[in-house]
């Protein structure tokens, strides 16, 4: 019979993770663990949290972004500018 342990006993195999002490990926862990059962609860699916967590992710940066816009008065590239780089 395979031995079960739990998640917190798996090592960590991410190597950002490795940056912070013990007790800061343990106090991330128990984050997204609180956050994963929330979500269950309320009946979202696993690729539902991960856009979720996307999504969060995606505001932070954008937010980012856009004070340093107005911190060094940098304006929008416009958008035909910005399809054409992209197709290049």
């Amino acid at each position: 019979m395979a031995e079960q342990i739990s998640t917190i006993d798996a090592p960590l195999s991410c190597p950002i993770l490795e940056k912070l002490s013990q007790k800061e990926q343990e106090m991330l862990f128990d984050t997204f663990e609180k956050a994963i059962d929330l979500a269950e609860k309320a009946g979202f699916s696993e690729a539902e949290i991960f856009q979720f967590l996307e999504d969060v992710i995606d505001v932070r940066a954008s937010e980012q972004v856009l004070d340093k816009m107005e911190r060094t008065g940098e304006k929008p590239m416009p958008l035909e500018e910005f399809k054409a780089e992209v197709q290049r």
